[in-house]
């Protein structure tokens, strides 16, 4: 467990440039911190959507017994400044609201803690028809292209490494 912000060495250090550290205590990550509450699981799921995209149609490499080999760093770090491009700014400010780090001090938006809890929650659930029995994970591919990528007419033996 990551710790080092409890340290005394750390606290003298803040306290010397006049900063308050806040420290989430265990078990409430998910419920105050703006990047797990609404950001993560919208950012997870257009990254596979650009995996998934990338497994169909994009350039792969096979290894000499014939598995496909990860894309190469660029391929991912491009799906993740797309994804981070296509954020919009304003689901940060409310990721933000939603924890209640920067609501006006006047109450108006209290509210932004509780809002959309049912529509968050039904996003969060997904039907039967969208999961993969294997990996209980959202996925857009086709049937039809899962089942192509699963065939394999490559008899030979595994030649080892």
């Amino acid at each position: 467990m990551f710790r080092a912000h409890l340290t005394p060495s750390t606290k003298q250090r803040l306290a010397r440039i006049n900063t308050d550290a806040a420290v989430i205590p265990a078990g409430l990550t998910s419920l105050v911190q703006p990047l797990d509450v609404c950001l993560n699981k919208p950012f997870k799921d257009r990254i596979r959507e650009q995996w998934n995209e990338w497994m169909v149609s994009g350039e792969k490499s096979f290894t000499k017994g014939g598995n496909m080999r990860a894309p190469q760093l660029d391929v991912l770090c491009k799906f993740v400044i797309k994804t981070w491009n296509d954020t919009d700014a304003e689901t940060v400010i409310m990721s933000f609201k939603k924890c209640g780090i920067s609501n006006s001090l006047d109450g108006m938006e209290d509210d932004y803690l509780w809002q959309d809890e049912e529509k968050a929650e039904a996003e969060t659930t997904p039907s039967d028809t969208e999961l993969d029995p294997y990996d209980d994970c959202r996925t857009n591919v086709p049937q039809d292209v899962i089942d192509l990528l699963m065939i394999s007419d490559d008899e030979q033996d595994f030649e080892g490494f």
